[in-house]
């Protein structure tokens, strides 16, 4: 009989690959031949692709804005002119401050009541047969078609934009948080029960951060929506806003300042969303552990 050790289970490489193997092909990749590019080149390669077709995009532009001679190409020294007099003097004052006011009150107000009446409709599951016919009624009815209502009802004030808004924003906030809700984990909410936790204290503590990353994939979709509101509530009897300094110099040709105004909405938008993608890293960490455990 053979006095060499049968080796252990415990020994064996995992996997069924055997070492030499692993050996040869972590040598491969990690050897002379195949130097680990770092991180921050990575990165700071695609930025500077990034910023290398904008500006090629840029050049383009100028130089056809130069030798096309057409009204509606206005060079670009012109456009930033009339983006950086936005941020200062009466332009930031009665343009830009009043149309952050809105969008951000009522982006509030939407996000808001879409988050407390998502999660408890979609908490107290025998609630939810009641109200989602009315829900799903209401969010098929474009935002745009309520805009003439709420002039009726409201008047063309800043509270009608405000409305206009919240009513835009709620409806994705509201069918993400509902099923965000639905989808929480039954063992969650009974060990909720066995820990003796009301239903209030549930919806806080258990309900609302399992639902959160659903919450906040409409709290993004709602941005937009409310950006879009914006402009269109203020396209109407407006005497102010960005949406009606755009319309005011397109009557007047001034093609420069509605360009202007257009790049001032995106400005707002990104900060807007990067506000949000920062608050979701750091809300999300235990998400994206949790999904990284083995199952």
């Amino acid at each position: 009989m053979s006095s060499k050790a049968i080796p252990t289970e415990a020994a064996q490489p995992p996997y069924g690959v055997p070492a030499e193997a692993r050996s040869k092909v972590r040598s491969a990749a990690t050897g002379p031949g195949r130097s680990r590019v770092p991180p921050w080149r990575t990165r700071l390669w695609q930025l500077l692709w990034q910023v290398g077709f904008v500006v090629v995009l840029l050049a383009i532009w100028e130089r056809a804005a130069k030798t096309a001679d057409v009204p509606y190409l206005p060079p670009l020294g012109d456009i930033a002119d009339g983006y950086v007099s936005l941020f200062h003097g009466e332009l930031l004052t009665q343009e830009l401050l009043p149309s952050l006011y809105r969008v951000a009150t009522g982006f509030g107000i939407g996000v808001a009541v879409g988050i407390s009446v998502g999660l408890l409709v979609g908490y107290l599951r025998a609630v939810e047969p009641w109200v989602r016919p009315v829900l799903e009624f209401n969010r098929a009815i474009p935002v745009a078609a309520v805009l003439p209502g709420a002039l009726l009802l409201f008047g063309a004030t800043d509270t009608m934009r405000v409305l206009v808004i919240a009513f835009g924003c709620t409806f994705p906030v509201l069918l993400a948080a509902i099923d965000g809700a639905r989808r929480v984990d039954d063992l969650m909410l009974d060990s909720a029960r066995i820990a003796g936790l009301s239903r209030p204290q549930t919806m806080v503590r258990v309900v609302f951060p399992a639902a959160l990353p659903q919450i906040l994939a409409g709290v993004r979709i709602a941005l937009g929506i409310a950006l879009i509101m914006m402009v269109i509530s203020e396209l109407i009897a407006a005497d102010n806003g960005i949406g009606q300094y755009i319309l005011r110099n397109q009557r007047l040709f001034r093609t420069a300042d509605v360009y202007a105004g257009v790049l001032v909405i995106g400005t707002v938008g990104w900060v807007f969303t990067t506000a949000i993608l920062q608050a979701e890293k750091r809300m999300l960490r235990w998400h994206r552990g949790w999904r990284s455990l083995p199952e």
